[in-house]
């Protein structure tokens, strides 16, 4: 009966729902390896996650709801295996000439999804091509040249030593992509088979290099409700939920909304969930306001009830790197600090997506700054106009999440101060710290190079962090599925 009225409540919130489920992707992916590990019934698989893919396009992608795609379309001449080493993927071969010199072998079976075989040459223009006009090509400023030694074989001189060069070639802004009069094809297990306001759907590529056992066709939705997004899953509408937090996981299971033998399903993602401050009104650009607000905030409180888990400790993820000096320390203001500062005598605005989760962190913050005679406002928007508000930095504050990559420590460093915090000053201020970090040999080593470069962007407080947490997916318990390549 129970499971009855809450299909009955499904229909209900979707009929009522003033915004479309639109399209979007998530980063499952299926094992192309080990037939066991897929359920082959599984002909069509729909996934459903909070915010929609912006761009197709690997060198265009800044956020991790577009990056979820890399993994069905793309490929890279490197990845990672299961034990963390990095192994070759287009590529047959490869050596260090020298310290500054990279050659590799490709494969030789391997196409792109409009049919053409990759070459030496096509590889060389998807490189250059993110070289121009990626929008983290400052992170490859160190190649110096790409050189075709013939038609399966590349040359990469770098203008010095990089130890993190082949890390760096597996990230998703140099996935092998070939451009054909504006349409981008790529190598991947699956191609785009066609994407409307409502869905986008991947239809699986039969020209793959590996055998892929997944099913032929993924649709992708999106849904900022997470209630929502629950009561797809609910009502068999998805067989995969993306971004929910274990507390409203265990919610939804005592509810019945979700099965308690659920498979939940941790990934290569680490969420940041931050109070970040923008330049609307300009009132956060003087460092003292910030301070101010990071000094009367009880972080623990703000997130009570929300999370099973204690707000962060340390700057960036505690498992990104061992943090030492970047390690998070409570400041009160003094009495007459706090009565001294204007923003007191001020309203202030709270930007948030309109999602259940940002919304209650919003309420609290707002709670706890009206109780020292703040005014605040909580303005919701719905995700387009919400992240138009993020790229323009036309916010006060703003209740944000911050996505970290477990295993590319430099694009992460990039990627906050590039495009989440948007400061390029910070960023060209780090680049001599990010030379000295490539230049290490050993991991302790970069740890502290590492967390040096953390602690001089948290003294300036950018933004406060309130949580860190690992992305979970909830999927059919009858649903095998493999996550990371």
């Amino acid at each position: 009966m129970k499971r009855y009225l809450c299909l009955i409540l499904f229909t209900l919130t979707m009929i009522l729902s003033f915004g479309e489920v639109e399209a979007s992707l998530e980063e499952t992916l299926f094992n192309e390896y080990n037939e066991d590990n897929v359920n082959n019934s599984y002909a069509e698989v729909k996934i459903v996650q909070a915010i929609k893919v912006a761009t197709v396009d690997p060198i265009l992608m800044k956020d991790q709801y577009s990056i979820r795609v890399v993994d069905y379309l793309y490929d890279t001449l490197f990845n990672y295996d299961e034990k963390g080493e990095i192994i070759p993927n287009l590529v047959e071969s490869w050596s260090w000439k020298d310290d500054r010199v990279l050659e590799f072998k490709l494969r030789k079976d391997i196409y792109f999804q409009n049919g053409d075989k990759m070459l030496a040459e096509d590889v060389k223009k998807s490189l250059e091509r993110m070289l121009e006009s990626s929008i983290f090509k400052s992170f490859f400023s160190d190649i110096q040249n790409i050189k075709i030694i013939d038609m399966n074989t590349i040359e990469i001189k770098l203008k010095r030593k990089n130890n993190l060069f082949l890390s760096m070639l597996t990230y998703h802004m140099c996935s092998i992509t070939k451009d054909d009069n504006g349409t981008i094809y790529g190598t991947g297990a699956y191609e785009l088979d066609k994407i409307t306001s409502k869905e986008l759907v991947l239809s699986k590529n039969n020209k793959y290099f590996k055998r892929n056992t997944g099913p032929t066709k993924i649709v992708i939705l999106s849904e900022v409700s997470d209630r929502k997004r629950a009561l797809m899953y609910f009502g068999e509408v998805v067989d995969i939920v993306w971004d929910l937090s274990l507390k409203q996981i265990e919610e939804f299971q005592k509810e019945g909304i979700i099965n308690k033998n659920a498979k939940l399903r941790k990934t290569k993602e680490l969420d940041t969930i931050t109070i970040i401050f923008g330049q609307k009104n300009r009132i956060f650009t003087d460092k003292k306001n910030r301070k101010f607000i990071e000094g009367v905030i009880n972080r623990e409180k703000i997130l009570e009830n929300i999370f099973n888990q204690k707000s962060a400790t340390s700057f960036f993820p505690e498992s990104l790197f061992k943090a030492k000096l970047s390690i998070l320390e409570k400041e009160k203001l003094s009495n007459k600090v706090s009565n001294e500062r204007s923003i007191k005598n001020r309203k202030i605005e709270i930007t948030v997506l309109n999602d259940d989760i940002s919304i209650k962190i919003a309420n609290n913050l707002k709670e706890q700054l009206e109780l020292i005679g703040i005014s605040v406002e909580i303005v919701p928007y719905q995700h387009e106009a919400y992240l138009m508000k993020i790229e323009n930095q036309d916010y006060e504050i703003a209740i944000y999440s911050i996505i970290f990559d477990k295993k590319h420590s430099i694009y992460n460093l990039g990627k906050v101060m590039v495009h989440d915090i948007k400061n390029r000053d910070m960023y060209n201020a780090s680049l001599p710290f990010l030379e000295v970090l490539k230049g290490e040999e050993k991991n302790e080593n970069r740890d502290k190079v590492y967390d040096k470069i953390v602690f001089l962007i948290s003294k300036n407080i950018p933004y406060i962090p309130l949580i860190h947490r690992e992305k979970i997916a909830v999927e059919n318990e009858e649903l095998k599925i493999y996550y990371e390549k």
